[in-house]
């Protein structure tokens, strides 16, 4: 075969052929080789991508198995009380709560609620001839205050087709408290040259330390109406012929998510 090619092409022609065949494998080598890396990595990129979204289902959300957040209320002081315990109702006799929440869903209609917080409850009490809590004294201004660790436990009842959001729902609650501090404040006639007299005093051995109590919560998305009875009494053992302070509390909650 290279006699037969010697004779008809030459030596010449004979090896510039071959020296252009053996350069065109040389660059298809060449080709494949820096090809290779880049073409690997876009195939690899693609794998993880679709695999992720297929195969991931994600659990947490406002509509999945779990969701959490955190939120505030704001509550006024509402219901009777007992004579010689009145109260100024308004902005000064009211429970401000901060605090997080975790959701654990059954189904679509059904989940429940655990939360965990603090809240501070002020007593606006009312200067009048009949007051009798916590003594008969008048003064300008005077007020009961608890801080309050609470607990709450809640079942949740979910209405309408919502998607991945929280929706309607009513929950139903019941939880308890720690006081960890209470305080009692006065606010009195000045004497002369002088702007106001200001009495605190901490420690107050006549208030409860566990409270518990039960109420509602009826929702939409991250807005909320509160209500909440309070089953204990707010004066601990001893005190209990004294009349018993307002037991309601009526407010607004704001999801913060």
């Amino acid at each position: 075969m290279r006699t037969l090619l010697l004779k008809y092409l030459g030596p010449k022609m004979l090896r510039e052929a071959v020296a252009t065949r053996s350069c065109r494998r040389r660059a298809s080598a060449l080709g494949l080789l820096v090809c290779a890396p880049l073409l690997g990595q876009a195939q690899q990129v693609l794998v993880k991508a679709n695999v992720a979204e297929d195969t991931v289902k994600n659990k947490f959300g406002p509509n999945r198995r779990y969701f959490g957040h955190a939120y505030v209320s704001y509550g006024l002081l509402a219901g009777a009380a007992g004579q010689g315990a009145e109260l100024d109702h308004g902005l000064r006799s009211a429970e401000l709560r901060v605090g997080g929440r975790l959701k654990f869903r059954f189904s679509q209609a059904l989940a429940l609620n655990l939360d965990l917080g603090y809240g501070y409850l002020r007593y606006q009490l009312s200067q009048n001839p009949t007051k009798l809590v916590p003594s008969p004294a008048l003064h300008r201004r005077e007020s009961l205050g608890l801080h309050q660790l609470y607990s709450e436990v809640s079942v949740r009842l979910n209405a309408g087709r919502r998607g991945n959001s929280v929706g309607r729902y009513l929950d139903l609650l019941a939880g308890g408290g720690w006081v960890a501090a209470t305080n009692h404040a006065t606010e009195d006639e000045p004497g002369p040259g002088i702007g106001s007299v200001e009495t605190t005093e901490h420690g107050l051995p006549y208030l409860r330390r566990w409270t518990s109590g039960v109420g509602a919560r009826l929702g939409v998305d991250r807005y909320a109406l509160t209500g909440r009875y309070r089953l204990s009494s707010v004066f601990g053992p001893g005190y209990e012929q004294w009349p018993d302070l307002p037991r309601w509390v009526v407010g607004l909650e704001i999801g913060l998510f």
